[in-house]
Parts: structure tokens; C-alpha cells; sequence
């Protein structure tokens, strides 16, 4: 995947622009239909659409299907309807054939396709890691008046059309620096993977570091596909730090590199991050996890009373991930219901998707913040080794948390 790409992410500590989203972002699209991005512009079909772009083969394919099943729940659980519009969900892959993760052109083509379309109202997505860096900027048109390389140039006229339901991961770099800080490192290494999520993670743990004075003593790159880390781990053992951060996705490379690094380095303590979970079971290296998707029984009654509702429909148990893919179409179905009879209006949908407010749902109790981000701030900290993941408690981006949803 060498196709350039911008990273859309706060400068640490700035503010929150269009960042990578784990669990779900939803963006409320202004500038689809057309094909000219206006986003003033009156939806004039008699149903909306709402678009989402989910990786259907790869790493995240098991949490894909689960974020689909949950928003096409939450779209039944309405009827299908706002109020005398009927709302369709259309479903894209954001994968290509034998990928491992997304792929930029099917993303671009995602997004290009509900830009176009005259009747899309939303789109949801990118689950997968730096996917958003793609189809914001499609999905919105620049303002040539707005200047400067930030986030900030991807919103015309400086309106918002981004909302997501995970923390921005500047504050997952944040809390895994202060996990290890701790645990009493005073240094760290930082490992990371060739991908577009591991490198910008890989920064913002590196500025998370430097903020709380802890030194780097290296960051390096393990590159997925190689059979072999040993050079990897010698690069890390020739810096040795007490701790080392990996940022990269899950999977068998990662598996991989892992051994390969603790066995160079045993004294030092692996944290990884959500994006750890992405490969699915951990092959036995043991490492501390800093995860935005927290134990199924944390959520909540209605929340489990809705994985059970699933569960029985699909025959089988699915993922806590299916309860942001409820959640984000909830909140485009309730922005479309309060922006009343100007539902038609992007603008209208988009002030009201972007008003703050607090929302009772099944991930809990939040606010969505004016600029699009979410509050309060919590991750779950897990212990991942071969024999499975135990849960450590809620963390923020500073330290530990107490109590639960």
C-alpha cells in the first residue's frame, strides 16, 4: 500500500480533527450528491441513504461483520424509517480480494460513491485503522480559503462533518506511555509495523513520551510479511528500554516480531494497542493492552440484552463491537429525526449531529463533543498471553479509572 495518503490527526496535544477510529466513526456527510460536494445542498429522493465502509476479508473482518449486524439492528429497531422518509443502509467493502486490511482504492471508491449519490445522508465508517485519511477528504471539499496542512482544510467553511464514537488515538498513545510510566519505566522502545496505524501511532506514543519525560531509545519498523525479526530485535536489544510499545495490528506477524523482540529483550514489558485485537488471538507473547472495546458484561444490561438479541438471530455469539455499529446509526438516525423537517437539508443534519449533547446508549453514558469527539476518555486494559486475555480494569489517557459503565 504505497498509495500517498495524509494523516488527518491532532498535533499532540492539539485539538481533535479527523483522526483513525477503531471501534466507529460516523461521518455525517455535507458534501455528497452530485458529485460537487455542496454542502448546503437538499436531499430530494424520498429515502435517504446511509453508506458504510467495513473491511469484509482480513484482520478486522470478524469485528466488521459485527459492527454491520449492529447497525443493520439499529436501522430495524427504527422501523426503517425518520419520520416520513424511509432510510436505506447500503453496505461497502473496504477491502480488497487476499488483503490483510483495507485497501485505499476501495475506500476512496466507498466514499466517492456516496459523495455522488443524491440521496446519501451519512456514511459510517472507516472501522479499519488510517482509512479515514482517505474518504474524509472525498467526502468533503476543501475550501480554498481555509489555509494550512491540518485537518482543519478538509472541512468546508470550517464546519465539522465528523463524529467519532472511540478517543482519538493520541489519547491511546497517551495512555499507553502512562501504563508503562506505571510500572516504573523511566525509557521506552517503540515498535511499530509498516502500516498507516502503526507509523502514525508510533508518533503520537513517541510525543506522549516526550510529554511525560520518559526517554526513546529507539523507535523501529517491523515490516509485515517477514519471517524472520531477528534483526528487529537486535536493533531493539542494542537500545534497551524498560519497556517496549508496540503500535502495529495484530496478526502473525506481529505474533512474530513479539517473540522475536522478548526474546531479545525479556526484561523489558510489552503494552500494545487496540489495534493488537485486530489480529485476533494472541500466540502466546505476553503483552499489556490498551483497548478501546471493553468486556461485554461492562456494558451494560440493555447491552447485553442486545448481544443476546443477536446472538439468537444469528445463531452464533457476536462481538461487543456490534454495539458501536448500533450506536452510530442511532446517532444518524437521531440526527435526521432532529433536524425535523429540514431533514433533507445536509446542513441541518450535520448541526444537528454536531450540537453536543449527552446520549444514553448501549456503550454507556457519553457526550459528543462540538468538534466530533467523544467523552468521557476510557480504555480497557488487558493482560493478553496464549491462554487467552484477562481484564486489568479501565484506564484513561493518564492512568487507571475506577468503576465501570
Amino acid at each position: 500500500m504505497s498509495t500517498p495518503m495524509r494523516i488527518l490527526r491532532p498535533t499532540y496535544p492539539g485539538a481533535p480533527g479527523a483522526a483513525v477510529a477503531l471501534a466507529l466513526a460516523a461521518i455525517l456527510v455535507a458534501g455528497c450528491g452530485g458529485g460537487g460536494g455542496a454542502t448546503t445542498g437538499r436531499i430530494r429522493e424520498r429515502a435517504f441513504t446511509v453508506y458504510t465502509s467495513l473491511p469484509r476479508e482480513g484482520l478486522s473482518a470478524r469485528r466488521a461483520d459485527a459492527v454491520a449486524a449492529g447497525e443493520r439492528l439499529a436501522l430495524a429497531d427504527s422501523g426503517g424509517r425518520v419520520g416520513g422518509h424511509r432510510v436505506r443502509l447500503v453496505e461497502l467493502d473496504s477491502s480488497a480480494a487476499g488483503a490483510d486490511t483495507w485497501d485505499p482504492g476501495a475506500v476512496e471508491a466507498n466514499a466517492r460513491r456516496a459523495a455522488d449519490d443524491p440521496s446519501a445522508s451519512a456514511y459510517i465508517g472507516e472501522l479499519d485503522f488510517g482509512a479515514s485519511a482517505i474518504s474524509v477528504p472525498t467526502l468533503t471539499v476543501r475550501d480554498p480559503e481555509v489555509p494550512g496542512e491540518g485537518p482543519e482544510r478538509y472541512y468546508p467553511r470550517g464546519r465539522r462533518t465528523f463524529l467519532r464514537l472511540v478517543p482519538a488515538d493520541y489519547l491511546l498513545g497517551e495512555a499507553m506511555v502512562a501504563w508503562a510510566r506505571e510500572n516504573g519505566a523511566r525509557s521506552v522502545a517503540i515498535l511499530h509495523d509498516d502500516r498507516l496505524f502503526g507509523r502514525e501511532l508510533a508518533e503520537e506514543a513517541g510525543a506522549a513520551a516526550a510529554h511525560a519525560h520518559l526517554r526513546v531509545t529507539v523507535s523501529a519498523e517491523a515490516r509485515h510479511g517477514q519471517v524472520d525479526y531477528s534483526d528487529v530485535a537486535r536493533e531493539l536489544a542494542a537500545s534497551p528500554a524498560d519497556a517496549v510499545l508496540y503500535t502495529g495490528l495484530g496478526g502473525p506477524s506481529a505474533d512474530r516480531s513479539l517473540a522475536a523482540v522478548h526474546r531479545a529483550v525479556p526484561r523489558a514489558r510489552l503494552y500494545g494497542s487496540s489495534g493488537l485485537a485486530a489480529g485476533g488471538a494472541n500466540a502466546g507473547t505476553p503483552i499489556l493492552t490498551v483497548d478501546d472495546a471493553l468486556p461485554a458484561d461492562l456494558y451494560g444490561r440493555p447491552a447485553r440484552a442486545l448481544l443476546e438479541r443477536l446472538r439468537t438471530a444469528r445463531g452464533a455469539p457476536t462481538s461487543a463491537d456490534a454495539l458501536y455499529g448500533y450506536e452510530a446509526m442511532r446517532v444518524v438516525l437521531d440526527a435526521l429525526r432532529a433536524a425535523g423537517e429540514d431533514s433533507g437539508d445536509r446542513a441541518a443534519v450535520v448541526d444537528a449531529a454536531m450540537r453536543g449533547r449527552d446520549r444514553q446508549s448501549v456503550v454507556g453514558p457519553f457526550s459528543l463533543t462540538r468538534t466530533g469527539d467523544v467523552t468521557p476518555v476510557r480504555f480497557a486494559g488487558y493482560r493478553d498471553t496464549g491462554g487467552g486475555r484477562s481484564f486489568l480494569g479501565l484506564r484513561g489517557p493518564g492512568g487507571p479509572l475506577h468503576g465501570g459503565t
